[in-house]
């Protein structure tokens, strides 16, 4: 009968704890989303902030830092080229050359973005600045991990 390590074990039943309360922050997300009426989904707002903070970029740049199949990222490029809140790209395709927010597509990230600070607000109001100043640092540890 083999030995379990009790550290592994205790690292395995963590990393499951961390998959379980992120898809719950994911799935809460999505719902106030709905909830709300929000223009923008969680994925319209990641690639809309990740365009305006990387004006010019490529759907290749934005597949490759999202690590996302390009087909997937050409459609939810062209949904938004669509609507436009980019521009650059070609709304059947999404392809295109280089990307730029237009000023709708800044206006909605802005509104969505301050109902998103909003509600973390609301959800950490009990929190120390010292828990608040570690949870961003492991959060930003853990976003920087390239895999």
């Amino acid at each position: 009968m083999a030995v379990r390590d009790p550290e592994s074990a205790d690292r395995s039943a963590a990393i499951e704890r961390i998959q379980v309360e992120l898809t719950t922050i994911a799935r809460r997300g999505t719902a106030r989303v709905r909830r709300e009426d929000e223009a923008l989904s969680f994925v319209d707002q990641s690639l809309l902030s990740y365009i305006r903070a990387n004006p010019g970029c490529r759907a290749v740049d934005i597949a490759g830092h999202f690590q996302l199949n390009r087909s997937t990222v050409s459609r939810q490029l062209g949904a938004l080229a669509e609507f436009g809140l980019i521009a650059g790209a070609d709304a059947e395709t999404g392809r295109g050359h280089a990307l730029a927010i237009t000023d709708r597509g800044r206006e909605l990230l802005d509104r969505a973005a301050v109902n998103v600070r909003a509600a973390l607000d609301e959800r950490l109001t009990s929190w120390s600045a010292d828990e608040l100043a570690l949870f961003a640092g492991m959060l930003s540890r853990y976003n920087a991990t390239e895999g």
